[in-house]
């Protein structure tokens, strides 16, 4: 393109240097002005001559619709675009429209995110999760990221399901809903995503630390695997002694129809189970070790599904409080030996102090009042012989 003298006047360069980079930002739309520095005579000669006004001074504002409008009717080669390609070394580039672009990028999968999760639920906690996944960025810039959403809402479906099956891996989930085994595992972004999806159906914060994650999986019925999580048993099955059931075991779903009319004691401590192991002669026992895993409480529904009676016994501190109300509500068992009587009569004035927020005990108003009064815990392992006399009482006697 041949320009006439009065445009492609070499004293203008800056001056097509600043309108270049105005009109990419502007998204290469000649509108509003910009203001240039005239340092010298002959760039305020070439410039009055561009614009049709005389210069007189070292500062000047060109209006950039103006401008070009007088390029088309009087270059002869167009207008301000086509000038300034062919004077500043060739096409421009569309900087706001690819500021637009990457912005409808970002935004596309979170709301594609948002859409799948209507479809199925109005659930207030899509739009948290989806404003979390916007403030971290986790999906920015990923060429899968509506891959990952699809995969994402695919597992939190399952998950949030109240009539889903419990129990189950981690990699079984993955390949029954992704058709990918390691679509789960902890370092790829589908986990991410989805973790911090369930962390806001539950109400809580997003997992920080790996056990924190393990402990979200869980609270959703999935483990890392079938074999990690155990639940220490006596007498469910044939073989005597104790035994550590899987959640592989439990895949295969074990009949416990052969406990119907039968009493399970449910321990906290494994020494307790040991105890009554050693002791001889029949006893069904299931012992939690803590707070109930997964395994334990499929367990724990298995038998009580099967018609057993459920007797529980745990600490007499905060945590084991906690545990016995869940316990007692989630699967009707009636706590044993666990009466304000009971503390009272174990507990020592040089025993560990009670620690943490007071919880109450469900089935005993009068226990938690003596506890938060003593002020002392008192372990399960330091009542056995209390204990272990009790399990000869017939199943309905007993405190």
């Amino acid at each position: 393109m041949t320009l006439p003298p009065w445009v492609a006047d070499p004293a203008l360069a800056p001056v097509w240097s600043r309108v270049r980079s105005r009109l990419e930002r502007n998204g290469l739309q000649p509108s509003g002005r910009v203001t240039v520095e005239l340092i010298d005579r002959s760039q305020r000669h070439a410039l009055g001559a561009l614009l049709g006004r005389a210069m007189t001074r070292d500062r000047a504002r060109i209006d950039l619709a103006d401008l070009d409008q007088r390029l088309r009717q009087r270059s002869g080669t167009g207008g301000l675009i086509e000038v300034v390609e062919t004077l500043t070394g060739g096409p421009m580039l569309d900087r706001a429209g690819e500021r637009a672009d990457r912005a409808a990028g970002r935004e596309a999968p979170l709301a594609l995110a948002r859409e799948l999760i209507a479809e199925q639920w109005a659930e207030p906690w899509a739009e948290e999760w989806v404003s979390g996944l916007r403030r971290t960025g986790l999906l920015t810039g990923r060429p899968d990221a509506e891959r990952v959403v699809r995969d994402a809402v695919a597992v939190l479906r399952a998950l949030t399901d109240p009539e889903r099956p419990t129990g189950g891996s981690r990699v079984e989930l993955a390949a029954r809903l992704l058709g990918d085994a390691h679509a789960l595992d902890e370092d790829r972004p589908t986990t991410q995503v989805v973790l911090r999806g369930l962390a806001a159906a539950g109400g809580g914060g997003v997992p920080a630390t790996a056990a924190e994650r393990r402990a979200l999986w869980e609270a959703y019925g999935v483990l890392p695997d079938l074999v990690s999580r155990t639940c220490l048993t006596l007498g469910l099955f044939q073989t005597p002694g104790p035994v550590h059931i899987t959640a592989w075991d439990l895949r295969r779903r074990p009949s416990f129809g052969h406990l119907a009319g039968a009493t399970a004691l449910v321990c906290e401590n494994p020494r307790v189970l040991e105890a009554v192991a050693e002791r001889g002669g029949p006893g069904i026992v299931v012992c939690t070790s803590g707070e109930p895993n997964t395994v334990v409480t499929e367990v724990l529904a298995l038998v009580s599904a099967a018609g057993a009676g459920l007797r529980y016994h745990g600490d007499f501190d905060w945590p084991g409080i906690a545990i016995a109300n869940r316990v007692v509500a989630r699967f009707g068992a009636r706590p044993w030996r666990m009466t304000a009587d009971d503390y009272l009569r174990g507990v020592r004035r040089d025993g560990p102090l009670l620690a943490g927020s007071p919880v109450g005990p469900s089935w005993d108003a009068e226990l938690g009042a003596a506890m938060r009064a003593t002020g002392r815990a008192l372990h399960e392992e330091t009542l056995l012989p209390d204990l272990l006399h009790g399990l000869d009482e017939p199943a309905g006697a007993g405190r």
